[in-house]
């Protein structure tokens, strides 16, 4: 393989390490925003008969996003981000259901012609033609990350029997929802060459923080250089718990100090409740006992980034005057990093990793694109790029499926297409694979099944063309899928 070859191989197959949310690649943390997994398929419960798909229609599409990989019993959703979920029929037609969780963790989903549903985390909500669940559940990604790290650097000699379920045991957080299929705006009503009705729904997910957030990394000393003297402590704790200490003095010239301390917020703007303490004794001769406190006020503060907020203080009692000010932080904790981020769309994902093979530079432009009618224009030639570095990654160009040319495009308009005529959901190509050679489409739903190896369909069809089939040896989920709603496999 000549220089060029490998060196197209080392910068875009590394990326299949990323698949499917396996890690973010885009420089950082996993967050309530960031979304890992999507999937979208038909609710398998109908009779299958003579292979020719149900004896009946299905009635209902499950959709089911995962968030926050390694999630445990005391993880919590956000009440900063919302979940956007978006589908365009076969004549256009676009249409949306938002889902956000509220302080208390109940997940409430809205929109797509007036449905709406609601539900405490962990528990089912119905409501007519809708139903949802959030709450923590199995990690359902089965893949061998070191094969596939490995697979950056030797190619396809990574992959050896038996494979390594990386994901086995780990929870996440996730968002499942079931909306029967007379909820949705009337398609074309047309049939294809056999006959079949189509109704065919692209579909996708976005995350959108719906405030500016910050995190950990803002805890440290804080100050305003005009008035050096007083100033602020700032730590944020184990559960997203802000607190806060105001060292200064009052009118009369006393030492003040005040604290503040406000429970689960990622919240880049908080008002705290502003306590004033009073004591007998020093050190040896502390009266615990003797401790009052009262509340003097409110506290707010507006962080524009990791090193600058203004602060308003509203007092509420007579000695201590309102007040408001800037602040800039002049100490930080060794190792841990600041992340400020702006409201808006953060993430999103159709077929599983597609991100991953725009350049990092681009990548934060890409997640943020909310316009389906842009993205084959804006992010077509970068994924033809990588798709001629993993198609030599058997020391062989050209044996791809179909050429690059052809399937960057495809990966560009990135949104699952789910038949909701058919039950069976045999493949999230099933749709393009048929559009490619072509032939009539059949008795495939498309989507995505949460029991469907996708990693082996796009490695096989990008490197080798099928011939010989490429995989890591992950062939199903650590634990069983559920056979009804939720899905998903009960939490580790």
């Amino acid at each position: 393989m000549n220089r060029f070859k490998n060196n197209l191989l080392k910068a875009y197959l590394i990326a299949l390490l990323l698949f499917a949310g396996a890690a973010r690649a885009s420089g950082h943390v996993d967050t309530p925003a960031d979304i890992l997994d999507f999937y979208a398929f038909m609710n398998p419960s109908c009779t299958v008969s003579g292979g020719t798909g149900c004896e009946a229609p299905p009635e209902e599409l499950i959709l089911a996003l995962t968030v926050n990989r390694y999630a445990t019993a005391d993880t919590r959703f956000s009440e900063t981000v919302a979940y956007h979920i978006y589908f365009e029929n076969d004549v256009g037609v676009s249409s949306q259901l938002d889902c956000l969780i509220s302080a208390g963790q109940v997940v409430t989903c809205t929109g797509l012609n007036g449905l709406s549903v609601s539900a405490p985390i962990g528990e089912i909500g119905v409501n007519g033609d809708i139903r949802v669940f959030a709450g923590l559940r199995d990690d359902p990604l089965f893949i061998d990350a070191a094969a596939l790290e490995n697979f950056a650097t030797v190619g396809v000699s990574a992959f050896k029997a038996p494979g390594t379920d990386s994901f086995a045991g780990s929870n996440v957080l996730a968002i499942v929802v079931g909306i029967k299929n007379n909820a949705f705006p009337a398609g074309s009503g047309a049939t294809d060459s056999n006959g079949h009705k189509i109704n065919v729904q692209k579909t996708w997910v976005a995350s959108e923080r719906t405030t500016a957030t910050i995190n950990a990394g803002v805890s440290g000393s804080w100050f305003n250089p005009a008035q050096d003297g007083q100033g602020w402590v700032i730590e944020w704790v184990v559960g997203n718990t802000f607190l806060f200490y105001f060292y200064g003095y009052d009118d009369a010239g006393e030492q003040l100090w005040l604290l503040g301390v406000t429970e689960e917020t990622d919240d880049a703007n908080i008002a705290v409740d502003v306590l004033r303490f009073s004591g007998e004794g020093f050190g040896g001769n502390f009266d615990p006992d003797s401790v009052m406190n009262e509340i003097v006020g409110t506290m707010t503060f507006v962080f524009s980034d990791c090193r600058n907020a203004d602060v308003t203080f509203e007092s509420s009692v007579s000695g201590l005057d309102s007040f408001s000010t800037s602040m800039q932080r002049i100490t930080r904790i060794a190792s841990l990093d600041c992340v400020f981020s702006n409201a808006g769309q953060v993430d999103r994902v159709g077929r599983p990793g597609t991100s991953t093979f725009i350049p990092e530079e681009k990548r934060d432009a890409y997640n943020a694109d909310s316009d389906p009618a842009s993205w084959v224009a804006s992010y077509t030639a970068d994924l033809e790029v990588a798709m001629i570095g993993i198609d030599s990654a058997d020391g062989i160009s050209g044996n791809s499926f179909n050429s690059p040319s052809e399937l960057a495009p495809i990966l560009a308009d990135d949104r699952l297409k789910v038949d909701l005529e058919w039950s069976a959901c045999l493949g999230i190509w099933g749709f393009e694979l048929s559009e490619l050679v072509p032939q009539p489409h059949t008795n495939d739903c498309g989507g995505r099944e949460l029991d469907y190896d996708y990693l082996e369909e796009f490695l096989s069809m990008t490197i080798s063309g099928f011939d010989p089939l490429y995989d890591d040896f992950v062939t199903a989920n650590d634990v069983p899928f559920l056979t009804e709603f939720p899905f998903l496999a009960a939490p580790h």
